[in-house]
């Protein structure tokens, strides 16, 4: 579709959106644009070269059912769950997940500690049952899933060695 041919392609467009977000942290918009991506990058994947990668599939203990594979993303990534609830909601118009998302307006207005200092920035509260896991920034959220994405790519997609980096680097790359 247009100029991304294959998930290697479409994983440069997550860094891009990362990249819009994490230079505008209060902006719904690229939080949105960046969660639908990173959620939309296991089609891509799975279309690209998973689905006939038979002996990838076996290494990683999957069978040739994309349902397979979603269930073992959800396995390795306890924080995709929370992105693919963002990207449903935007197509879903009432859609409420299964935390609370806020802009935060300026220091002090979130949790203590989170959040960047002096500046509006998106939070998630997990609720009062997560005890001081409560808040979290969304930065936060798509920072672990791009790693995660990056990390899946290295270890087993034919583009190992030729994966593009983003303009924001990442917390295990500083």
């Amino acid at each position: 579709m247009f100029d991304f041919r294959d998930s290697r392609d479409f994983y440069l467009k997550l860094l891009a959106d990362f990249d819009d977000f994490m230079e505008n942290q209060d902006s719904a918009r690229h939080a949105m644009n960046c969660a639908i991506t990173a959620h939309h990058m296991h089609d891509w994947v799975w279309n690209d070269f998973l689905k006939g990668d038979e002996t990838t599939r076996k290494r990683m203990g999957i069978s040739k059912d994309k349902t397979d594979f979603v269930r073992w993303i959800d396995a390795n990534s306890i924080w995709f769950g929370m992105v693919q609830e963002i990207s449903n909601g935007t197509k879903h118009f009432g859609r409420q997940p299964s935390f609370e998302t806020r802009r935060v307006s300026g220091y002090g207005m979130g949790g203590y500690g989170v959040g960047p200092y002096g500046h509006s920035y998106l939070q998630i509260d997990l609720g009062e049952n997560a005890g001081e896991c409560r808040f979290m920034t969304v930065a936060d959220l798509l920072e672990v899933v791009v790693r995660f994405w990056r990390d899946f790519l290295r270890g087993h997609s034919p583009y190992k060695r030729d994966l593009p980096q983003g303009k924001t680097k990442l917390m295990d790359e500083q």
